[in-house]
C-alpha cells in the first residue's frame, strides 16, 4: 500500500466511524454507500449492523467505536502503541509533571492489590493521614477489587476542589478519608551525599524534570563536589523533549543528542540547547534492565559524548518515539512515529545501551551497582 492509499484508507476509517454516529442517530442504519466506496471497510458495516440488529443487548455507539479504535491499534502489534480512553487521557499527568488529585502513588502488589507507595508531601493524602502500605478498597462507594491501575485512575483524581471519599484496608482494619482533590507536582527527582560524591536518582522525563534536576544540582552544591552519581535505574523515560532538555545541562551547545529516523528512512538531527550547568566532575549514570526510552537516549547520549561513565546493566532497548493524538471523542491515540538513534548512530531497539562496567544485580540487600559507581569516582581522584 502506498503512503497515498494508506492516507485515503485512513481518511476512510474516519468516515466510517464518524457514519456509526450518524446511522444510529438516523434509526440504527449507516449509509451503504460508504462501504460500497471502500471495499476493505465492509466487513465494519456489516459487523455493526449485525452487533445493531441481533446481538441479544443493546449495545451503545460509543463501547463499539472504542473496541474499533483498541482493535485496530492491536493489530499493529505493537506494545507501545494503543488506543486511550477519554476518560484516562483526561486525567493523564505523566508528561505535565503535575497532577491533579489526592497525592499518592501507587503500585501493585502480588496478590493484585493497589497500594499507597508514596505520599506526596504537603498532598491532601497526607493532610488526611493516608499511609505508606494503606490498600485501596472501595472509592466513592465502588469497590476497587480487580481493578487495575489505569482503572483506579480513572476512580480517584478529579478536577481541583472536588471530594472523594476512599477507603483504605490499613492491617486487619479500614480507614475512610474524605479527601479534597488538589493540583500538585509529582516528585520526581531525590538526592543525597555519599561523602562529598553527589547522588541524584530521577524517576522518570516530565515536563518539569530539568528544572527539578536544576534545584537538586544547586542544592548539593556541585563545585565543592568530586563526583556525580546519576541514577537512572527502574526510570521508564518519557518526553523526548525532556530528555533534550537534561542531556543539554551536560553537553556542550550544538552538539548532537539523537538521531531520529521516520517510516521513510529520513534522519533528522536533535542538538544541545546549551545552557549547561558547567558540572566539572566526573559522572557515572547507573542503568538496569528497566532504564528505558529517554532514559537510554540519555545514556547514549552520554555515553556517546564520553561525558559520563555508565555503570549497571544492559538497559530496557525501547529505541521508539510515541507521540498522542487526540480524537473526537475525547481518547487520543499513542503511536510509534519513529526510531532514534545514538549520536553515533547506534540502534537502540536493536541493542540497548550497553554499559561501560557491567554489574549485575544480584537482588542481595547490598547495593553493588551503586558501591561500584562510589568506587569508580574514588578511583579518579588520584
Amino acid at each position: 500500500m502506498t503512503a497515498i492509499q494508506a492516507s485515503r484508507s485512513a481518511r476512510s476509517l474516519l468516515l466510517v466511524l464518524l457514519a456509526f454516529a450518524l446511522g444510529v442517530a438516523a434509526g440504527g442504519r449507516l449509509p451503504s454507500s460508504q462501504a460500497e466506496n471502500d471495499p476493505p471497510f465492509q466487513p465494519i458495516r456489516e459487523a455493526f449492523e449485525l452487533i445493531q440488529s441481533q446481538y441479544i443487548d443493546a449495545v451503545a455507539i460509543g463501547q463499539l467505536v472504542e473496541g474499533a479504535l483498541t482493535g485496530m491499534v492491536d493489530s499493529l502489534g505493537d506494545e507501545f502503541s494503543y488506543y486511550i480512553s477519554p476518560e484516562v487521557y483526561a486525567r493523564d499527568y505523566r508528561y505535565s509533571g503535575e497532577f491533579t488529585g489526592i497525592g499518592v502513588m501507587v503500585d501493585t502488589t502480588e496478590q493484585g492489590d493497589i497500594q499507597v507507595r508514596t505520599v506526596v508531601p504537603g498532598s491532601p493524602a497526607e493532610a488526611v493521614g493516608v499511609l505508606v502500605g494503606d490498600v485501596f478498597h472501595v472509592v466513592d462507594g465502588e469497590s476497587v477489587a480487580g481493578l487495575t491501575q489505569e482503572d483506579l485512575s480513572a476512580l480517584v483524581p478529579g478536577p481541583r476542589g472536588t471530594t472523594v471519599r476512599v477507603t483504605f484496608r490499613r492491617g486487619a482494619g479500614l480507614v475512610t478519608f474524605d479527601i479534597v482533590r488538589d493540583v500538585f507536582e509529582v516528585p520526581n527527582v531525590d538526592y543525597a551525599l555519599h561523602g562529598d560524591i553527589a547522588y541524584i536518582v530521577m524517576q522518570e522525563f516530565h515536563n518539569l524534570s530539568r528544572k527539578q534536576l536544576e534545584v537538586a544540582l544547586a542544592s548539593l552544591d556541585m563545585p565543592v563536589r568530586s563526583g556525580l552519581i546519576f541514577d537512572l535505574r527502574g526510570n521508564p523515560g518519557g518526553t523526548i523533549e525532556s530528555a533534550i532538555e537534561i542531556a543539554s545541562l551536560f553537553i556542550e551547545a550544538g552538539e548532537v543528542i539523537l538521531q531520529q529516523v521516520d517510516r521513510d528512512g529520513q534522519i533528522s538531527l536533535s542538538h544541545s540547547a546549551g545552557e549547561s550547568a558547567d558540572i566539572n566532575v566526573p559522572i557515572a549514570l547507573l542503568v538496569d534492565s528497566e532504564s528505558a526510552s529517554a532514559s537510554e537516549l540519555l545514556a547514549g547520549a552520554l555515553q556517546d559524548h564520553q561525558r559520563a561513565t555508565i555503570i549497571g546493566e544492559a538497559t530496557f532497548g525501547k529505541g521508539t518515539v510515541q507521540t498522542i493524538h487526540a480524537l473526537a471523542n475525547g481518547g487520543a491515540l499513542r503511536l510509534t512515529a519513529r526510531r532514534y538513534l545514538t549520536p553515533l548512530g547506534r540502534n537502540i531497539e536493536e541493542n540497548s545501551i550497553v554499559p561501560d562496567i557491567l554489574i549485575m544485580d544480584d537482588d542481595s540487600q547490598d547495593d553493588k551497582q551503586l558501591a561500584a559507581a562510589i568506587d569508580y569516582l574514588e578511583s579518579l581522584r588520584g
